[in-house]
């Protein structure tokens, strides 16, 4: 009877339960790009493309190797996000962190040259020099941000305050490197400060007001 009993409450408990479709990092991955092009052509449609790369050419290669290395530090935080949202027990969603640490070659880069031309440096913190590719940045990474809090809502992380950090630097570095698709500044230490605060502030508002809205 008791046997009974127990399979009686498990068909009574079961019996209403309807199949999932297990989530996909794949799906999730298509919506994070679509967001990071989305956010570029927004851009690019309102404020056009810098001229150089408009005429066919390069960046210079120090901006260039800026320019990739913060699409690394956005694919990885926008991996640990959507690896978060998957279930699973001990994953390791610290592989941004890394990609984070090779970012820092570029603030880095840019205070070694402000070393040697101090002028230059004021001239590039200067607000009405920077401040608009700043805000510019932080909002071109919105579509990457609503992709991954929508991806992650629906699968309540274990850890919120990391998966708005996570949210916060993917869409950071997203918009970082859309904005230097129109800015046509080549300066380290604009690059550095300017985008790279996109980059930080975003972060900062993905731990403070996402996170939050993550939690179970």
């Amino acid at each position: 009877m008791k046997d009974a009993s127990i399979d009686d409450l498990i068909d009574g408990l079961a019996s209403e339960l309807q199949p999932v479709t297990p989530r996909r990092l794949s799906r999730g991955s298509l919506a994070v790009a679509a967001g990071w092009i989305a956010g570029a052509a927004a851009l690019l449609w309102l404020s056009g493309m810098r001229h150089d790369l408009a005429g066919g050419g390069m960046m210079p290669a120090l901006p260039l190797l800026a320019f990739w290395t913060i699409v690394a530090l956005g694919i990885a935080a926008a991996w640990s996000a959507l690896r978060m949202g998957l279930p699973g027990v001990g994953r390791d969603y610290s592989g941004w962190h890394w990609a984070g640490l090779a970012a820092l070659a570029i603030p880095v880069t840019a205070l070694v040259i402000a070393m040697g031309d101090h002028h230059a440096a004021i001239e590039a913190a200067r607000p009405e020099n920077g401040m608009g590719c700043m805000i510019e940045g932080a909002l071109s990474g919105l579509g990457v941000a609503v992709a991954l809090f929508a991806w992650l809502k629906r699968a309540a992380p274990t850890s919120p305050a990391r998966a708005g950090w996570a949210i916060g630097i993917a869409a950071g570095a997203a918009g970082a490197t859309i904005v230097a698709l129109h800015c046509a500044s080549n300066d380290m230490m604009h690059i550095a400060l300017w985008h790279g605060l996109a980059v930080v502030l975003s972060g900062i508002a993905g731990r403070l007001l996402l996170a939050p809205l993550l939690r179970w």
